[in-house]
């Protein structure tokens, strides 16, 4: 029993790895973005995501840092990793100045943003190989948690088997037995439903994501049909959870869940990717006008205040949606794509949708 609660507590910390992976290579782009916005049209305002995007690369950094030290595995990469990022926002910032001082049509500033993007793709790897570590990582302990779980259910039947030998005669004490070991075999279920769920709303959770993304990525490949993204992430949902607390959260987060759940068909695939994100991957349309009036629906759902708790409750909903193979050919670009589109809806003022880089 030890090791199981061992093997699943090293399982949560690679998957919080994982995540925070993902987030660092997102405040770089979002960093990026800004500086972007800052030479195409000179608005200070766009410096301010620069400087968010900065300052998250930074948090992020130092909460991998202090993971690595029970993870030897991500120490080499993080120190490579923490080098490119030095280099990228020195460049950067180096572009700012160049066009400061010599406009953007100076030919050091074309030199830096092919230097920039070299640095990004070097980033971009970086981060791959570490999340594949990561991610064999967590196979492994996946493995022996089933192993484990495996031994203890079999070791149940085995001992059910030989009780029933010894009490063959006594039809109450072979009655209890049998029902001792069905409940071995429920918890064995309720254990593996748990690992690809979430505990909270009951939705799929990341891993299921992942899976079903595949699956539908390889269907998708030889009938050669089309399949959306939908990212979802919650406005205001931090304010309310800061003012109110966890629990209110929490009951907020599954009557979204439940609101969500009311709007889908049965071939639609909902899961909370975590925190107040959810993804929602649509494999049955024709046209993109049926994406049209989802997204408006989802946002619908929250035009009055929801209660909880006997607490009103305003909150909206930003959409990001990427479709394959229109916008991206791999399922991590059109998350990435479904992701930045959601940011663009929450900067274009929340509680819309984007279609890519077409806010709505």
């Amino acid at each position: 029993m030890y090791q199981l609660v061992y093997y699943s507590e090293q399982k949560d910390l690679v998957d919080r790895q994982r995540y925070d992976i993902v987030a660092l290579g997102k405040a770089i782009t979002n960093a990026e973005s800004g500086q972007r916005g800052y030479l195409l049209t000179g608005h200070t305002l766009f410096l301010d995501t620069l400087e968010r995007g900065r300052s998250e690369t930074s948090t992020v950094m130092a909460k991998l840092d202090a993971q690595a030290q029970s993870l030897t595995l991500l120490r080499p990469g993080l120190q490579r990793i923490r080098q490119l990022v030095h280099q990228k926002f020195d460049i950067l910032d180096q572009n700012i100045q160049v066009q400061l001082h010599a406009g953007e049509f100076s030919p050091h500033l074309s030199l830096s943003k092919d230097k920039g993007r070299e640095v990004m793709k070097l980033i971009d790897d970086e981060l791959l190989d570490l999340d594949r570590k990561l991610a064999h990582l967590r196979e492994n302990f996946e493995h022996e948690i089933r192993k484990r779980m495996l031994a203890s259910v079999v070791g149940g039947v085995l001992l059910g088997v030989v009780i029933i030998g010894v009490l063959l005669f006594s039809y109450r004490s072979t009655t209890l037995l049998l029902e001792q070991v069905l409940e071995t075999q429920a918890v064995a279920k309720q254990a593996s439903h748990q690992a690809d769920h979430d505990l909270l709303t009951g939705l799929p959770n990341r891993r299921s994501v992942g899976v079903h993304l595949d699956n539908t990525y390889q269907l998708a490949r030889h009938t050669s049909k089309q399949f959306a993204i939908l990212f979802m992430d919650l406005d205001g949902f931090k304010l309310i959870n800061d003012k109110y607390g966890h629990e209110v959260g929490d009951a907020l987060l599954i009557e979204v869940a439940n609101r969500f759940k009311k709007v889908l068909r049965q071939s639609d695939f909902l899961a909370r990717q975590g925190g107040d994100e959810f993804i929602l991957v649509v494999s049955n349309y024709l046209y993109r006008q049926e994406l049209t009036q989802l997204a408006q629906r989802l946002i619908q759902l929250f035009s009055e205040p929801v209660m909880v708790l006997g607490l009103p409750l305003e909150i909206g909903v930003s959409i990001g949606i990427a479709e394959y193979p229109h916008h991206a050919k791999q399922v991590k670009q059109l998350l990435h794509v479904a992701d930045k589109a959601m940011y663009d809806s929450k900067k274009s003022g929340k509680n819309r949708y984007s279609f890519g880089s077409e806010t709505r």
